[in-house]
């Protein structure tokens, strides 16, 4: 026996405010916090790496401190100069060793991190299959609600010009007529339509804004030149392009100088 298809609207009811705990939502929570846990794997993988990590980084880089640039004790990069060739390959094979810690740190920060990341990783798809989800059916109901908006603006914009252009005309044949004084006041401007409220308690409020289309890039640029982000976006454009060039290339508008900079091996 065939049936009815279910209303389009039927059972549009508010979200619920409040739901009972999953007692699922709770397991593993007799584990240390993650604030405590890290910092002691990420240790221990450390001296794991090599006992002598921490006593060697202190030499390094001065006592840990919560401000880097105060430790409590100088270590040698608090001590290193570099006035000489001699100095300056001394510096070279100090930046070196601090470069063998980052690749330390480095390393067992991925290894430390992948399980972590991995879950994350695991509850970040769930929650975008979900909000995917939910965002298209938002979406499909939201340009309906835009839609039907527009269509109204419509209507409303084109009866405000009839409106305008016959009271042009009538003004044209009162002053013809010597008739003026007998002209109705101007109206008022238009009001924004009143918001519509459901049964269920949405309310839907009616307003408009102007988009953009850019179709000359030259004529709209000399709009924005100013601003900080395009300046910053030029700036890394140019730089790329000098970059790139290795420095041989002119650009109006551009000074390009040779600098110099270490690196040790």
């Amino acid at each position: 026996m065939a049936t009815n298809p279910k209303p389009v609207f039927e059972d549009i009811a508010p979200w619920p405010e409040t739901a009972g705990a999953n007692p699922r939502a709770t397991i593993g929570h007799n584990e240390p916090p993650l604030e405590e846990r890290i910092p002691a794997e990420f240790l221990e993988a450390l001296i794991g790496e090599r006992a002598d990590f921490m006593v060697k980084l202190d030499d390094l880089l001065g006592k840990v401190n919560p401000d880097p640039e105060k430790p409590s004790d100088l270590g040698s990069v608090h001590r290193a100069k570099c006035d000489s060739e001699e100095n300056l390959g001394k510096c070279g094979s100090l930046v070196k060793t601090l470069r063998a810690a980052e690749q330390l740190v480095e390393g067992v920060h991925v290894r430390i991190k992948k399980p972590y990341l991995d879950a994350g990783r695991a509850v970040d798809a769930e929650k975008n299959a979900y909000l995917a989800r939910i965002a298209a059916g938002k979406r499909r109901v939201q340009q309906m609600m835009d839609d039907y908006a527009n269509e109204q603006l419509k209507k409303r914009r084109e009866q405000e010009a009839k409106d305008a252009e016959d009271a042009a005309k009538l003004a044209v044949l009162a002053r013809e007529n010597n008739l003026e004084a007998a002209l109705p006041p101007a109206p008022a401007p238009a009001a924004r339509p009143e918001p519509v409220r459901s049964d269920f308690g949405a309310t839907v409020s009616f307003g408009t804004e102007h988009v953009s289309t850019v179709t000359d890039y030259a004529k709209a640029f000399k709009k924005v030149k100013d601003n900080a982000k395009v300046r910053e976006a030029i700036d890394a454009a140019i730089q790329k392009l000098v970059k790139d060039a290795k420095g041989k290339i002119e650009i109006p508008g551009v000074e390009i100088a040779e600098r110099a900079k270490t690196s040790a091996r």
